[in-house]
């Protein structure tokens, strides 16, 4: 659930593309600062996203300076200069956000090396004492462990944790607390959604939990066999749950950032519809066994086929 807000290279603006860098590197930074180097690995492209939003709900212009990269010394970077406080939260959210997937993967059956790993970062990583990740972890088992779990039911603990961490934001900035937590909620559920799905193979492969697997009980273990009824279905939510977190950004009047943001989810969507089909169905594309939206050729989303968006050396 790391990292899925991927868009296509020169679907941002250059000044738009050089703000979500500048935030990526202070979250880079605030993560040293949160223990150790180590810690740089908890680094993901939805942590820069949330300093972005956390920066917003500060307030202020957010100037940026270039400093030194430990990982390219030799050039200086674009890094958010702000408030320590606004990419400190960033960081401990994410080092929560890395301890609770490693406690998920060893509940879910890791094998036995990559179990060991996992216990070895939960042990490791300093994550914050915040109560919605415990109580998240026990929703997750609760919905799990349910054999009469919906979808609805699975995609939950997610949008619950999401959403309590961008309520804490706003809580911080005196920011409303109910649209920040239902953007939480709807991009955690969307965040959740494409995660099973790109992990669908590999976790029936592996005998892992799969949120597809449980709620629609289903026995095929390629992404090929996924029913067109049953694409539809998924289609529906995860165009539900983009259609309310832009909306909830609009509600939050975030100015410039918040288009920044919007067009990030969207071209992060766009993005993950082309792969997706590219990489599952390369080419034998059956045009009546995918919705609309997902042929390439037509993604309301998709500014380019090319690459996720990366941060360059």
């Amino acid at each position: 659930m790391f990292g899925l807000l991927r868009v296509p290279k020169g679907y941002l603006s250059p000044e738009e593309f050089v703000q979500f860098q500048a935030h990526y590197c202070g979250v880079c930074h605030a993560l040293a600062r949160c223990g150790s180097q180590g810690f740089r690995l908890a680094l993901s492209y939805d942590a820069a996203a949330l300093a972005m939003l956390v920066s917003a709900f500060a307030g202020g212009e957010v100037l940026i300076e270039r400093k030194p990269c430990p990982f390219s010394p030799w050039r200086r970077k674009p890094m958010a200069a702000g408030p320590g406080e606004v990419f400190d939260f960033a960081a401990k959210a994410s080092l929560g956000l890395v301890k609770l997937k490693a406690e998920d993967e060893i509940l879910d059956g890791a094998g036995l090396l990559r179990r060991w790993a996992m216990q070895v970062l939960t042990r490791y990583v300093k994550a914050p004492s915040w109560p919605e990740f415990k109580e998240t972890g026990t929703l997750q088992r609760e919905a799990e462990e349910n054999p009469e779990s919906w979808l609805d039911e699975l995609l939950y603990p997610t949008g619950f944790l999401l959403g309590s961490i961008t309520a804490r934001a706003a809580a911080a900035y005196g920011r409303e607390e109910e649209t920040a937590y239902k953007l939480g909620e709807n991009l955690g559920k969307w965040i959740y959604l494409w995660d099973a799905l790109w992990d669908f193979e590999d976790d029936c492969d592996s005998g892992r939990f799969n949120a597809l697997s449980a709620a629609y009980a289903l026995e095929t273990k390629h992404v090929r066999g996924l029913a067109p009824q049953l694409m539809s279905e998924l289609d529906f939510v995860l165009e539900r749950s983009l259609a309310e977190v832009t909306g909830n950004l609009r509600s939050l009047d975030l100015g410039a950032t918040g288009e920044i943001l919007a067009k990030l989810i969207c071209g992060a969507h766009g993005w993950h519809k082309n792969t997706f089909v590219k990489e599952f169905f390369r080419e034998e594309i059956d045009d009546e066994r995918l919705p609309l939206s997902w042929r390439s050729r037509s993604c309301p989303h998709s500014a380019s086929a090319g690459r996720g968006v990366g941060i360059p050396d």
